[in-house]
């Protein structure tokens, strides 16, 4: 898996796992020595505890539903502390572009038109096939627009244009000043957490949670710049981003991660591994992702600066369209134009349970569709010779596309006439494809390139509810324990859709909020 720091579209290290048995041994929550001297000889926690630290919350992580989490907090008069394993706040979220909300100050400043929640939550529940919880989305659309005002309050700053982010359903996506939450969120919130007097231990990790003797989360150790630290605290929520950098959980999740490219390197599953280690649900299968097909001989591309490169962009030749997909033996699996009626993720999951998959065109759908400039020809020139047929391959005979990738050359053939002939038709026999993406696979030479992902996030993997507590693998919450952000973000189910654009970063917020309030009533009951 490769991994590349780069800003991603907003649409679009780490703490080792702890071992459960370890983490269900340990008996009690106390500050002292001792209990930390007897947790030491199970082998699995630190063997050397070099402070020990008291708060009533703990936050673990300054992202984006971190700095919400701890302003709110801070605002409630919880005693708090945050810890981050980075030097700065941010996170992934620094690359996102604007947030949610509906019927927002701006939005009547602008003249948009009042927006039902039932309008949005329809929407997201049809493409969604109903499987999140709608309660859960019903408490975040009603409670957006007060999101933004809130926002306004402690300083975020908005440019003041809200739209559909290009091609969404709906104009819910208020931008941030510059369009980016390292300009107009990040900093602004990072100052108000400091000017509400919320301490934070940077350059310290997260390792693992602590149970007390009725399964409550009483406190976890971290690996700070001296040592091992032991931190109390009467709750705990994580804000750790994800696990969109570790290929590890990215493969239990079903993809093929070879020569995958990871845009979210912050995410590297701190908060996956310590709850589901304390008995929480492992709900990896309904965790969704913010993916792209791409062909690993082509540059990895950054959306920001050419989002539309007819190569690798997000038309490219890997993300469907007029080409032909087919599976690792050969067989058409799919309408290839998916992201057209669906989120442009869902092309990219219907390829999730193939043990590989590869785009088939020929010269006249290239120089039709992809090599339509200079810049984009000397691109697939480079890319096709640098390659050295790893994964991007041409040929004048079909069987040998076929053999060079160990597909059988007959079948292969078979599934190619197949497909010509439905183009011939105008009718896609087998699934429906649009038939002005119906161009056959004729003309030599012939290309065949094999898929791999850009994978910019994930959300989802722990099962909360709409107080964002952890779910255990009885369906009841953790006490304590709390997940917000990407990784307690439950709203979709498989496919992260952008059809109402902003939802994800609107979460960060809403449940960073809301996490914090629940919180404060659990620790002072």
């Amino acid at each position: 898996m490769r991994s590349i720091n780069l800003s991603r579209r907003s649409f679009l290290s780490g703490a080792a796992a702890a071992s459960a048995l370890g983490v269900m041994a340990l008996s009690g929550c106390a500050p002292q020595a001792e209990p930390a001297k007897e947790v030491a000889e199970t082998g699995t926690a630190p063997k050397e505890v070099v402070e020990t630290i008291d708060t009533d919350l703990l936050i673990v992580g300054l992202g984006g539903s971190g700095l919400a989490c701890a302003v709110q907090a801070a605002l409630d008069d919880t005693n708090c502390l945050v810890i981050e394993k980075n030097a700065e706040s941010g996170g992934n979220a620094l690359g996102v572009e604007g947030m949610f909300a509906i019927n927002s100050s701006m939005q009547k400043a602008a003249g948009i038109e009042e927006i039902t929640p039932a309008e949005v939550i329809a929407a997201q529940m049809e493409m969604l096939q109903y499987r999140p919880n709608g309660a859960e989305w019903v408490e975040f659309c009603e409670s957006s627009a007060a999101n933004i005002d809130w926002c306004l309050e402690q300083g975020v700053e908005y440019n003041g244009t809200v739209d559909n982010y290009y091609t969404g359903l709906l104009h819910t996506f208020h931008w941030f000043k510059e369009g980016s939450c390292s300009k107009g969120y990040v900093p602004q919130m990072t100052k108000r957490a400091e000017e509400l007097g919320v301490e934070v231990r940077y350059n310290t990790t997260a390792n693992e949670l602590i149970l007390d003797d009725s399964g409550a989360v009483c406190g976890l150790y971290a690996i700070g710049q001296d040592g091992e630290i032991l931190i109390n605290a009467k709750a705990v929520i994580l804000a750790t981003g994800g696990f969109c950098g570790n290929p590890d959980i990215i493969k239990r999740q079903g993809w093929n991660t070879d020569d995958m490219v990871c845009l979210g390197l912050n995410g590297t599953g701190d908060g996956f591994n310590m709850a589901t280690a304390v008995g929480a649900i492992d709900d990896l299968a309904n965790a969704s992702q913010s993916i792209c097909p791409t062909i690993p001989a082509f540059p990895v591309t950054d959306y920001k600066a050419d989002p539309y490169s007819p190569i690798n962009g997000l038309g490219g030749i890997a993300t469907g369209g007029p080409i032909m997909w087919v599976n690792e033996t050969g067989d058409r699996f799919v309408r290839e134009d998916t992201t057209s009626v669906m989120a442009p993720s869902s092309a990219s999951i219907a390829t999730k349970r193939n043990a590989a998959t590869y785009c088939v065109f020929d010269q006249n759908i290239y120089d039709t569709f992809f090599g339509t400039t200079p810049e984009a020809q000397a691109m697939f020139e480079e890319s096709i010779t640098s390659d050295n047929g790893y994964s991007l391959y041409s040929s004048n005979d079909l069987a040998d596309l076929a053999q060079h990738f160990d597909m059988d050359p007959e079948n292969f053939k078979n599934a190619v006439a197949r497909y010509n002939e439905s183009c011939k038709a105008g009718a896609d026999k087998d699934f429906l494809k649009d038939p002005s993406l119906l161009i056959p696979v004729e003309q030599p030479p012939f290309y065949i390139g094999r898929m791999s992902y850009v994978f910019y996030f994930a959300t989802g993997g722990l099962k909360v509810d709409k107080f964002q507590r952890v779910w255990d693998i009885d369906k009841q919450p953790i006490p304590g324990l709390y997940a917000i952000g990407n990784e307690g973000n439950n709203h979709y189910a498989s496919v992260y859709t952008i059809n109402i654009p902003g939802t994800a970063f609107g979460h960060q917020v809403n449940s960073g909020r809301v996490a914090a309030q629940q919180a404060a009533k659990y620790i002072n009951s």
